[in-house]
């Protein structure tokens, strides 16, 4: 194996972490060699990457980054206060951060100045020894690389470690689950797909055929939402036992906050109708199945109490 590379893939698999910011900073590097090998790379260059990878899991995903979840590390606080202000002015919509770029003016020199303090020095530390993978210059911002060609040569290998040991802190830290996926699903700037809704409505159907708003108790009139109890944000999927029939309105206005526990049990109670009744009209199906296994193992309160973090 390459020399170098086993160096760098031995900092990223065994390095300390207490947040992501290690893999924020390597992968930046990473991508800005792979773009254009140089040796010189300034920490002004790479903070426009690394607040568009917490960006994208922010907005998308609300991922808890550090061990601390009542102090946030201070570079996600950035990101999110970014965050806030944008869609304060744009709408809550999620979005990927390289489709309102140019909406947002990146704190560059805020990010740079925590680049120096918390990333650059301590990603080189393994076991008490400082590996000569790059020369930092903390006075200038910026460091030095040997060889950032092989960056280059081993990008496609280098992401892939460094998203999968991005995933085991999030593991750590946020415990959400589908963490991979999550990562997956933001890596390359792409957005995060959400599957067509209207495929539940057939079973839907089954226990709730007049389309009753399950959060008003209202009947639905015009256009029916199917809503996710448990935030999609959080679950990263579209499960038969988490979706329900809703108001337009109310779907856009529940938004991703934390259902209530007379909620939760509501749910709970529907799970098991709804299952009674698809078995008694054997109905067959991949869904039901996965009905049955989230009612035997709980999932809804499971989930719901590791979104209550």
């Amino acid at each position: 194996m390459n020399t170098e590379l086993k160096e760098l893939l031995n900092l990223i698999m065994n390095g300390s972490m207490e947040n992501t910011y290690k893999m924020s900073w390597i992968r930046s590097i990473v991508e800005i060699c792979e773009e254009s090998p140089k040796k010189i790379i300034h920490f002004d260059d790479l903070s426009p990457l690394i607040f568009k990878y917490y960006w994208n899991q922010c907005i998308f995903f609300d991922l808890n980054q550090g061990q601390n979840r009542n102090k946030k590390p201070t570079i996600i606080q950035i990101v999110e206060n970014c965050i806030r202000d944008y869609q304060v002015k744009f709408g809550y919509k999620p979005e990927s951060f390289i489709r309102v770029q140019n909406k947002i003016k990146i704190p560059i020199q805020k990010i740079s100045k925590v680049l120096t303090q918390d990333v650059c020095e301590r990603f080189l530390i393994l076991e008490k020894k400082v590996s000569n993978f790059y020369k930092p210059n903390i006075q200038k911002r910026e460091i030095k690389i040997s060889n950032p060609r092989f960056l280059k040569e081993y990008s496609e290998i280098l992401y892939q470690i460094i998203n999968y040991r991005w995933t085991q802190k999030l593991e750590e830290t946020d415990g959400s689950p589908r963490i991979s996926k999550k990562i997956r699903g933001v890596e390359r700037d792409k957005t995060p797909k959400r599957g067509n809704l209207k495929l539940f409505h057939k079973f839907l159907d089954f226990e709730n055929p007049k389309k009753i708003c399950f959060l008003t108790g209202e009947k639905i009139t015009g256009t029916t939402s199917v809503d996710h109890i448990i935030p999609w944000s959080y679950m990263y999927s579209d499960d038969l036992w988490n979706l329900v029939y809703v108001k337009p309105e109310e779907n856009s206005s529940k938004s991703n906050r934390l259902p209530n526990e007379d909620l939760v049990n509501k749910l709970n109670s529907r799970n098991k109708k709804l299952l009674k009744i698809l078995i008694k009209k054997k109905v067959k199906s991949k869904h039901i199945e996965e009905l049955k296994i989230s009612i035997d193992r709980d999932y809804v309160k499971k989930y719901w109490t590791g979104f209550k973090g």
